[in-house]
């Protein structure tokens, strides 16, 4: 089916009693602190909610709530037809969007015919909607602000609604259909108070009955800032608030109310979601750290939250985190990487966190600093070299192979891409090991029909997920030319199509 009565099967009423469901595993205790990590898989995983999911859709930054990069329905495209795509169209758009586009297929417009429609948010804040088959623009929405953002949208397929920040300091809420929007005692929702030096830049996300959105701050760090997730109940309105720094505060904090500054909650996948609790994962880059002696800043850590945003679950600080702040070396210039479970491993869920000082560190999710709760340093369990030791600034992909069921984990940054294998020893000890690695870098990669995409800037490449050879480039004469330049840009693949944006300000379609 491929009605708009489909996609309403996500009622409000099932939302709420999901994100019930979610936050019952994470505790009601009013205070930020817990004694020890509380990791409460629910029994029947399938039922936390993310993004509600509708076959053909692509509704959130990397496909989904875990932040996986992986479309795994893909089926017109494969290793074997790849090489057949070719630029099907080109739309220049108002100002460069920065970000990822999301998109709903088989959506009803007011003129009576059904279409697939691409969403992207520009950086001078203006939320577009257009036709993934032609690029024509169908409607667009530009609340009036300031500065710049680089934040994806998204959507919410079950209500045909999609989320999008303006440079206002606010997040609005649009008729995926006709862009017209939401306003009334709830929306739109503030989640910065000064967003003249806090910046949303991140992609939102739609997870447990909330809409997630972080923030951090602009390029040369100009104070005041901290680092937040809000979490915006979708059926009341309600908002409650995690900061990174001042912790003990539990509002969106406006200038001068936290002594202390400059940790953000900035890459680009924004909050990333456990698909086994529905527990929330950010990581801050920079600002002081002080939970390991009783104080409320959490600077250069990953940081594991209650479905709510209210709730410390766990967390973990590297113990170098003195040198990471006084160099700049963030911590959080990506997002955690989750691991599905592991099979025969002494640690069966796993994540994986890069960063500024070129090295990705292997993380036991339910015991994030091996010290049972939050507030410790170190306790790593593995740390291998990034691709070519350079900075990651792009959010890794996260693959399962459905022949061998061996799990790999893709980062780029601009030194190269690498792959890297889980394997398990008959120990029952798991880590990553290296497995290839290209020359050629780019933005946050993406699996779909069996095959890796990473953008860069001048072209989006395909390659073989298992050896890292090019399958397929934009750039290969005969595909109809090349992209422009990239910078958070990251393609999405889906319905037999890739689609990416540029610094150019082009949103480009290659299609068999």
């Amino acid at each position: 089916m491929h009605d708009r009565g489909r996609r309403r099967l996500f009622t409000a009423g099932a939302l709420l009693a999901l994100a019930a469901l979610a936050i019952a595993g994470c505790g009601s205790s009013s205070s930020l602190r817990r004694t020890g990590p509380v990791w409460t898989p629910v029994p029947d995983a399938s039922a936390i909610p993310g993004t509600p999911m509708v076959a053909g859709d692509w509704p959130t930054f990397d496909a989904d709530a875990v932040r996986s990069g992986v479309n795994p329905g893909e089926t017109a495209i494969s290793a074997a037809t790849v090489g057949g795509l070719r630029r099907q169209w080109r739309t220049a758009l108002p100002q460069p969007a920065d970000s990822t586009p999301i998109l709903l297929h088989d959506l009803r417009l007011p003129d009576g015919a059904q279409h697939d429609v691409l969403y992207v948010t520009t950086q001078g804040g203006t939320t577009l909607a257009l036709d993934a088959a032609t690029g024509a623009i169908l409607w667009r929405a530009a609340p009036v602000g300031q500065r710049i953002t680089n934040s994806s949208p998204v959507a919410d397929p079950a209500n045909l609604v999609i989320y999008s920040y303006g440079l206002d300091g606010k997040v609005h809420r649009y008729d995926a259909a006709t862009g017209a929007e939401t306003r009334d005692a709830v929306w739109p929702v503030t989640v910065t108070r000064m967003p003249g030096s806090e910046k949303q830049g991140s992609a939102l996300t739609l997870a447990n009955g909330y809409l997630y959105v972080t923030t951090g701050g602009y390029i040369g760090d100009a104070p005041p800032y901290q680092g937040h997730v809000v979490a915006i109940h979708l059926i009341d309105g309600r908002v409650t608030v995690f900061n990174s720094l001042c912790s003990n505060i539990g509002h969106v904090l406006g200038s001068g109310e936290c002594p202390d500054d400059q940790s953000g909650l900035w890459a680009r996948a924004g909050v990333v979601v456990d698909p086994i609790t529905g527990y929330l994962f950010v990581t801050s880059g920079n600002g002081p750290y002080t939970a390991n002696q009783g104080g409320h800043d959490w600077g250069d850590s990953v940081i594991e939250l209650s479905a709510d945003a209210t709730h410390i679950i766990d967390s973990f600080t590297p113990a170098g985190f003195a040198t990471l702040d006084q160099f700049d070396q963030d911590l959080g210039s990506t997002m955690p990487a989750l691991l599905p479970p592991i099979a025969g491993s002494q640690t069966p869920y796993l994540l994986v966190q890069g960063g500024k000082d070129d090295v990705l560190r292997l993380l036991d999710r339910q015991n994030l600093s091996g010290q049972g709760g939050p507030g410790h340093v170190a306790g790593e369990l593995q740390i291998i070299a990034t691709p070519g030791k350079c900075n990651v600034l792009t959010q890794p992909a996260v693959w399962q192979d459905p022949a061998s069921h061996a799990i790999w984990v893709y980062v780029t940054d601009d030194c190269g891409t690498g792959a890297y294998r889980v394997v398990t020893s008959a120990q029952g000890v798991t880590t990553l090991a290296h497995a290839w690695d290209s020359p050629q870098g780019g933005t946050s990669p993406v699996l779909a029909g069996g095959v890796l995409f990473v953008a860069a800037s001048g072209a989006v490449r395909a390659l073989d997920p298992h050896s890292g050879r090019q399958l397929w480039s934009s750039a290969d004469a005969g595909t109809g030319g090349s992209i422009g330049n990239v910078h958070w840009q990251s393609p999405i693949v889906i319905g037999g199509r890739v689609y990416c944006s540029d610094q150019d300000g082009n949103l480009t379609a290659f299609g068999s």
